[in-house]
C-alpha cells in the first residue's frame, strides 16, 4: 500500500514508497499527459468542416489522455528511488527498485477546452477514467465554429490549449499520528440553519464544539502540508452529515484514524498538457467539407486496457457492428490498436455498436460483456476482473495490539447467472495483515458480495459484525467496534510541588463488560489519550478518578467523576491560591541539638490532610519552605487555619523535647528550643 508522505514531490511527478516493500514504489504524476499511440503519434482528432461553403460551420475534438511517465521521467523517479534505499534488495526481492501502480479505487477526469462563444458548462467535458495501468481518459467534445478557429490555430502553433484534471483516489497509509473527527448529532441538528447560512460553517460548528477535526498526535517531523491536508480529509468524511449539503446525523459520530489506518486517500493531477508535435501529429487535424464524400468516411481506433498480466483473461474480443457490416478485434495485450475505416450511411448516422466478448485462460468458457454504443473515433474497451471475484482485505486500521486476530468469512451468489453460493473463510492476523481472496466464476460479477467479520481480541473477547454487503475490490477491515470513545487527557499545570498524575478510567462497553486503564501524566508527558470500543447498545459514559502525586511522596485521591462521550478533560485542581511557608532554624543551637524535625499539615474538611516534613541538622540548610497548592474545591480549609506544625528537637545528650501541634498563618515559623 501506498505510503504517505511523498518521498520527492517534482512539478511533473512525486513519488511515494510503498508501507510493506522496501523495492515498490510509486510514481504519480502532477500533471495528465496526452496519450501516445505505438507510433508515438498523439491519440487526438481536431476536425473542423464547412457545408460547401468557405464558412467554417464548427468542429470536432477528440483526445485521450493519461498519467504515464515519459522514459526519462521513468528514469527520474527509478533513480529518486535508488537514492532512498531502493538500492538495498531484500532476500528474495527483484534486483533494484520496481515502480508500482497504485491501488485506484475511483475518479473522475475533465477536459477544459477553449471555446469562447460556448457556455461556461459546454467548455468543461468530465469523464470516469479507466483505473487499471496509466488511468487513460476518453474525451469528445463538439466546438462552435469560434472554438475551433481558436483549437486549430493554438494547437498547431505549438502553444499548450488543452487543460486536463483527474481527481483520484487510492488506497494509502498514513504518518503515525492520531486525529479524531466528531459531530454531535444533537448540537448539530440545532444548529443546522444558523451554521448552514455561514460563509464558514465549520468554524461555528467548531466553535459550539458540535463537530470538528482534531490533531491529537503527529510527528514530530511530520510534513505540515500533509497534516493540514489531512484535516481536510477529516471534513470531507464529516461533509455527508454536516451543513449546507449534508444531512445532519441520527446519532453522535466519532472516528479516530491513526497512523495504522489505510484511507481512500485523493490524489489530484491538473494542468496544461503539452501540445501536440506538428512533426509526429500533423495527422491528427483533419479539415473537412461536408459534400466531399471523404467526410463519409470514419475511422475507428480500438484499444483494450483489460490485465493481461494476472493470467486470468487469455484474449478479449471486440464484436463491431454497423448496420449489416460486422468487424471483429482480438486482444491478447495492451499495447494493440485496431484502427479501421468505414462508410458512414446517413440512415444510421455514426453510432456503432460494440460488444466485448472475454475469452478465460485454460478454459473454454467464454463472457459476453454488456453492448457498447458510442460514435467516438477512440474506443477504450475497459474491462475489469471480469468473470473472477478478486477481493484485496486489509487490516490497516486494526490495532493488533488488542486484536489477536480476524476469520473474514466471503459468500457470493448470482442465480441468474449460473452462479451457486460459493463461501469461504480467511484468516488475518499480525503476521498476515491483508490477503486476497480469488475466485474463477466465469460470469459477470456485478452482484455485492456478502462479508462477515469475527474478531478474537487479545483479552479474550469476542466481537462478531454479521454478514454485509460490499461492492468494490478493497475491503478495508473496520476496528471490531463501530464507535469509539476517545478521551484526551491534560496536565493544567505542575505548581505546588505536583510531580504526576495517574487517572483512572472505566467505561461500559454495552455487553455488560467494563473496559479498565490507568494513565499516568507527568511533566514532558502532559497529554494522553485513552480510547476504548463500543457496541451499539452502549450509552458512551464513563468515569474517572485523578491521583496526584507530589515531589514529597505524599499523595491525594480524589472522587469518582462521570463523563460522557469522546472530549478532552483536565486533569488537576484549579488553583486558588497557593499556601508557602518557610521554616527557619537560624535560632537552633546545634552544639546542643543533633537533629530537628518538623511537621506541617494543611487540615481538610474531609479526606487526608497533605503533610510535610522538614529535616535540619549540622552541616544542613537552616531554611525550608512547602509549597502547596489550593483549589476552590473545599480541600483549602478556609474555615480552619492555613496550616499545623509541630517539631521535635533530639539532643545530644539523647533526650528530646517536642512542640505541640500549633496552628498557624504566619508564612514564616521559626524554630526555638523548649525550655
Amino acid at each position: 500500500m501506498l505510503r504517505l508522505p511523498a518521498l520527492v514531490a517534482g512539478p511533473n511527478w512525486s513519488l511515494y514508497a510503498d508501507d510493506q516493500l522496501d523495492q515498490a514504489f510509486y510514481a504519480i504524476p502532477t500533471v495528465p499527459r496526452l496519450a501516445r499511440g505505438p507510433d508515438g503519434a498523439a491519440v487526438l482528432t481536431l476536425i473542423k468542416y464547412r457545408s460547401g461553403t468557405d464558412q467554417l460551420n464548427g468542429g470536432i475534438i477528440e483526445v485521450q489522455t493519461d498519467l504515464a511517465l515519459r522514459p526519462e521521467e521513468r528514469e527520474e523517479a527509478l533513480a529518486a528511488a535508488r537514492a532512498h534505499g531502493g538500492d538495498t534488495a531484500t532476500v528474495g526481492a527483484a534486483d533494484g527498485p520496481q515502480l508500482a501502480t497504485p491501488l485506484w479505487l475511483d475518479g473522475t477526469a475533465s477536459l477544459r477546452l477553449l471555446d469562447p462563444a460556448a457556455k461556461a458548462e459546454g467548455r468543461t467535458v468530465q469523464v470516469q477514467p479507466s483505473l487499471s495501468g496509466a488511468t487513460p481518459a476518453v474525451f469528445q467534445a463538439a466546438l462552435t465554429p469560434e472554438g475551433t478557429a481558436m483549437e486549430w490555430d493554438v494547437l498547431r502553433s505549438g502553444k499548450p490549449s488543452l487543460q486536463a484534471a483527474y481527481r483520484l483516489h487510492a488506497m494509502a497509509r498514513i504518518p503515525d499520528a492520531t486525529v479524531h473527527t466528531y459531530a454531535r448529532s444533537a448540537d448539530v441538528t440545532a444548529q443546522w440553519a444558523q451554521a448552514g447560512a455561514l460563509p464558514d460553517p465549520r468554524a461555528a460548528l467548531v466553535q459550539s464544539s458540535a463537530a470538528g477535526v482534531e490533531v491529537l498526535t503527529w510527528p514530530v517531523d511530520g510534513d505540515p502540508e500533509l497534516r493540514e491536508a489531512f484535516i481536510d480529509w477529516g471534513w470531507e468524511f464529516l461533509a455527508p452529515w454536516l451543513p449546507p449539503n449534508g444531512t445532519p446525523p441520527t446519532s453522535d459520530i466519532d472516528a479516530v484514524f491513526t497512523g495504522a489506518a489505510g484511507l481512500p486517500w485523493p490524489f489530484d493531477a491538473a494542468g496544461s498538457m503539452d501540445p501536440p508535435d506538428l512533426t509526429r501529429d500533423e495527422g491528427c487535424f483533419l479539415a473537412l467539407d461536408l459534400s466531399d464524400p471523404i467526410f463519409q468516411q470514419r475511422r475507428t481506433d480500438v484499444r483494450c486496457n483489460a490485465d493481461f498480466a494476472a493470467g486470468t483473461i487469455a484474449a478479449v474480443t471486440a464484436k463491431i457492428s454497423y448496420g449489416d457490416k460486422r468487424h471483429d478485434s482480438v486482444f491478447t495485450d495492451n499495447d494493440t490498436v485496431d484502427r479501421f475505416t468505414w462508410t458512414v450511411d446517413p440512415a444510421l448516422g455514426r453510432t456503432i455498436t460494440v460488444r466485448p466478448v472475454v475469452s478465460f485462460t485454460a478454459s473454454s468458457a467464454t463472457l459476453e460483456l454488456p453492448e457498447l454504443r458510442t460514435d467516438n473515433q477512440f474506443v477504450l474497451l475497459s474491462v475489469d476482473d471480469v468473470g473472477r471475484l478478486t477481493i484485496d482485505l486489509s487490516t490497516a486500521a486494526l490495532d493488533w495490539s488488542t486484536v489477536d486476530h480476524v476469520e473474514a468469512g466471503i459468500r457470493y451468489q448470482d442465480a441468474d447467472h449460473g452462479v451457486g453460493l460459493v463461501e469461504d473463510i480467511l484468516r488475518l492476523d499480525a503476521s498476515r495483515p491483508a490477503q486476497r481472496y480469488e475466485r474463477t466464476l466465469y460470469a459477470p460479477v456485478n452482484r455485492p458480495y456478502d462479508v462477515r467479520l469475527e474478531y478474537d481480541l487479545t483479552d479474550g473477547q469476542t466481537v462478531v459484525h454479521d454478514w454485509s454487503p460490499y461492492t468494490g475490490r478493497a475491503v478495508l477491515v473496520p476496528a471490531p467496534f463501530d464507535r469509539w470513545l476517545a478521551v484526551r487527557l491534560r496536565a493544567t499545570g505542575w505548581s505546588g510541588g505536583i510531580s504526576a498524575f495517574q487517572v483512572d478510567l472505566e467505561a461500559e462497553d454495552g455487553t455488560e463488560r467494563t473496559n479498565r486503564n490507568t494513565v499516568r501524566l507527568a511533566p514532558g508527558t502532559d497529554t494522553a489519550d485513552w480510547r476504548t470500543g463500543l457496541t451499539p447498545t452502549a450509552t458512551g459514559r464513563f468515569r474517572c478518578r485523578v491521583t496526584t502525586l507530589y515531589a514529597d511522596g505524599h499523595s491525594t485521591v480524589g472522587a469518582w467523576t462521570d463523563g460522557q462521550g469522546s472530549q478532552t478533560l483536565d486533569v488537576g485542581p484549579t488553583p486558588s491560591r497557593v499556601l508557602d511557608v518557610t521554616v527557619v532554624a537560624d535560632l537552633v543551637d546545634f552544639t546542643v541539638v543533633k537533629l530537628v524535625k518538623t511537621t506541617l499539615r494543611h487540615p481538610v474538611p474531609t479526606g487526608e490532610s497533605p503533610t510535610h516534613e522538614i529535616v535540619f541538622a549540622p552541616g544542613r540548610a537552616t531554611s525550608a519552605s512547602w509549597q502547596l497548592t489550593l483549589s476552590d474545591d473545599g480541600s483549602a480549609g478556609a474555615d480552619g487555619p492555613e496550616y499545623t506544625v509541630t517539631t521535635t528537637f533530639y539532643l545530644q545528650d539523647g533526650e528530646h523535647r517536642t512542640t505541640p501541634e500549633t496552628p498557624g498563618t504566619d508564612p514564616i515559623v521559626v524554630l526555638r528550643l523548649p525550655a
